[in-house]
């Protein structure tokens, strides 16, 4: 018994240390554990209880609805972008004498075309007894009918830098971005 006495102080000392490497440990883990705590709060939210399990399948599902909203727009936008190439987004207008007594430029050629250079040419001829209104269609770049040298100068110039959007070529004899077109018949002679 003695030698139990005599190891008794060294038993306790031990235990003591031990008892702190202890309490370290579990002062260490309970700070690791706030700080887990808190990160999962930050990524979480203040849900309640909730697991990280759960919270991943909401997200998946939010990006899921996420990419479906995306596709949707992205079809839209196509849809978007085929209504805009036929809108006349391209203009021009040249003025003109259309005879050598009446000056001014009083008569003037408009085009307005789309992005595949469809679209129409007014043209308005003005004398002292008259005025002529002409409308004339193209469907890319082919005219319905034989355009005067005025309009085929209106025509190129809304055309002007334009890239023509995607579809079929226009047919051959094309000549620049205007058809060639049958020759005109002569314009009205002035009456006396």
């Amino acid at each position: 018994m003695q030698g139990l006495r005599d190891i008794a102080p060294y038993l306790a000392l031990g235990a003591a240390a031990l008892a702190v490497v202890l309490l370290v440990l579990v002062v260490r883990l309970m700070l690791g554990q706030r700080r887990l705590r808190r990160g999962q709060v930050a990524v979480l939210g203040v849900h309640g209880e909730r697991d990280i399990v759960s919270h991943a399948q909401d997200l998946e599902e939010q990006v899921r609805n996420l990419r479906d909203a995306v596709e949707g727009l992205d079809d839209l936008l196509g849809h978007h972008k085929a209504e805009l190439d036929r809108a006349f987004s391209h203009r021009a207008v040249v003025r003109y004498d259309a005879f050598r007594d009446i000056g001014g430029e009083q008569s003037a050629s408009i085009a307005l075309l789309d992005n595949n250079a469809s679209g129409i040419v007014i043209s308005m001829i003005h004398s002292r007894d008259y005025a002529r209104i002409y409308v004339k269609e193209l469907r890319r770049s082919v005219p319905d009918r034989a355009l005067s040298p005025e309009e085929v100068e209106v025509v190129e110039r809304a055309l002007v830098g334009v890239t023509l959007a995607t579809g079929p070529a226009a047919p051959a004899g094309a000549a620049g971005p205007v058809a060639a077109a049958p020759p005109e018949p002569p314009r009205p002679a002035e009456p006396s």
